[in-house]
């Protein structure tokens, strides 16, 4: 699939926009001020870059000052080598800890270092560019360990990144926290209401009700995982089991890194006592 160097921009609220770029299928987010713009992630290359921010400029009326990374996967992330003068803002671990493997591939095809944004933050950050408020958030690792979920006030807008998908399951790697993930987006779920529009990483635009219940999956995960072990259920075994919510082939990618979290905390199954009589 070819790359989009013309983006399509779709407005949600009075100053909000998202496109969807190729190949990946990345969500990128506009928020528009009196004064500035903000785009909410960059796309996947150097040139995707320089033409999403032309677009968004066009679009907008008022310059783009800055762009905020919402993780370290190079969808979201390489387009701000092509953003020359342009504040990106990332969390602290975009550059402080290693990419995904996937991610530094993808540098090496393109022939480019992984970018280093301009500032990076711990916690939180906010951005004001003239009548919206912009709270950029960390609540720990989730899909990573760098997520940022942007909420857009008046307007009831939140960039989900990758912490959310629709069409498709939440993607996990070896940076994933799927323990956590579940608190981290109750961080923007509690303070939501029927009205808020989640913009996910990839996909549609979605409601609170769905936000809630891919949090519910992404949870039992977790907690399923930690029944079965107890049950004495190695790997396999787990991952041949119908009681998922998610295709075999994202559980043969997730299940291995929730039973080593597990193994890590000392559960495991061969922990687990024998059942008497047997």
């Amino acid at each position: 699939m070819s790359e989009t160097l013309e983006p399509r921009w779709r407005q949600l609220t009075a100053r909000t926009w998202y496109c969807t770029l190729e190949p990946a299928g990345v969500n990128v987010g506009l928020v528009v001020g009196d004064d500035a713009a903000v785009l909410v992630d960059a796309g996947g290359s150097p040139a995707q870059g320089r033409a999403l921010l032309d677009s968004a400029a066009e679009v907008a009326g008022v310059p783009v000052r800055h762009v905020v990374v919402t993780h370290n996967h190079w969808d979201h992330w390489f387009g701000i080598a092509g953003m020359p003068g342009i504040v990106s803002v990332a969390h602290e671990n975009v550059v402080a800890t290693p990419a995904s493997a996937e991610t530094l591939e993808r540098a090496a095809e393109l022939g480019i270092e992984p970018p280093r944004p301009s500032e990076t933050f711990a916690i939180a950050r906010a951005l004001s560019p003239g009548g919206v408020r912009m709270e950029l958030l960390h609540f720990g690792g989730g899909h990573t360990n760098s997520d940022v979920l942007v909420a857009v006030s008046p307007d009831d807008v939140v960039f989900a990144g990758d912490m959310l998908e629709q069409g498709q399951d939440p993607q996990f790697d070896e940076t994933s926290n799927i323990r956590n993930w579940p608190t981290a987006l109750d961080g923007v779920l509690g303070a939501s209401t029927e009205a808020t529009v989640f913009v996910p990483g990839h996909g549609e635009p979605v409601d609170r009700t769905f936000a809630f219940i891919q949090r519910a999956e992404i949870g039992m995960l977790h907690g399923n995982t930690e029944l079965l072990i107890q049950q004495g259920v190695r790997l396999p075994d787990a991952i041949a089991s119908d009681d998922w919510p998610f295709t075999r082939e994202t559980l043969e990618v997730a299940l291995p890194l929730v039973y080593a979290e597990l193994e890590a905390q000392g559960i495991s199954p061969r922990t687990q006592l024998p059942i008497l009589g047997l």
